[in-house]
């Protein structure tokens, strides 16, 4: 129940609190763009770098956590310079289904809803939908919670039913690492993919298509996520 403001003075009253060189709250930034030169967060000041515990010697050029992202544009643009794929990617342009019986998400009403939202978007069938799934697991497998690894996968709803659930049109592109899940804190981390996909939906890319044998400003939607209650808690 508490607001922005009164949960920040909080967070200031605990850092108060607790001895030096504590590390709350963590998950702050990412030491990306502006923020790569720094050896320490802006917001609470905890190392970019791991601290050895037993001497407290900064390890410079070992980072405390990394944070693997696979850039999603120039993959999606790959697709479409195989002929046979960039086929397959309008697939949902003349397989909507006429007797109410759905088969894939074209025969949505999530689908229906952006083609009349946005029409100059769905006036083109290479235009892509996505779908963004998320969850922890413990790579080791020992049934303990002391490590918790997220990967963030996209699903590309234009393929057909058979093709966009198999594991190789599956798109890895976050691995979020452990010893703790993220929690709220996810959005830091969804960051070069939030900003990808805002630049696929606001701008697009120029794209080869094979298939047509034309150029083309590829655009996407991301239609919603995949994800258990918890899961979804963090990304609402």
């Amino acid at each position: 129940g508490h607001t922005n403001t009164s949960f920040n003075e909080l967070l200031t009253i605990l850092v108060g609190m607790l001895p030096e060189n504590n590390t709350l709250p963590n998950d702050c930034c990412l030491f990306r763009k502006e923020l790569k030169d720094l050896d320490s967060c802006p917001k609470c000041g905890s190392s970019k770098w791991k601290i050895d515990k037993v001497t407290t010697k900064v390890c410079k050029g070992v980072p405390e956590k990394v944070l693997r992202y696979f850039p999603v544009i120039p993959r999606l643009k790959r697709m479409f310079k195989s002929e046979q794929k960039a086929e397959d990617l309008i697939w949902h342009s003349n397989h909507k289904s006429h007797d109410h019986m759905m088969r894939h998400p074209v025969d949505s009403i999530a689908w229906d809803t952006i083609n009349h939202k946005w029409p100059a978007f769905a006036s083109d069938p290479r235009n892509l939908r996505l779908g963004l799934a998320t969850d922890g697991f413990n790579p080791f497998g020992d049934l303990s919670s002391r490590y918790s690894c997220w990967p963030v996968i996209l699903v590309n709803y234009n393929l057909p039913p058979l093709m966009c659930m198999a594991k190789e049109n599956l798109m890895l592109t976050l691995l979020i690492p452990g010893p703790k899940q993220p929690g709220n804190d996810i959005d830091v981390y969804l960051e070069p993919l939030v900003e990808d996909l805002k630049e696929l939906w606001d701008i697009g890319v120029e794209t080869y298509d094979a298939f047509s044998k034309s150029v083309f400003n590829m655009k996407a939607i991301l239609m919603w996520t995949i994800n258990d209650f918890p899961a979804y808690g963090n990304l609402a």
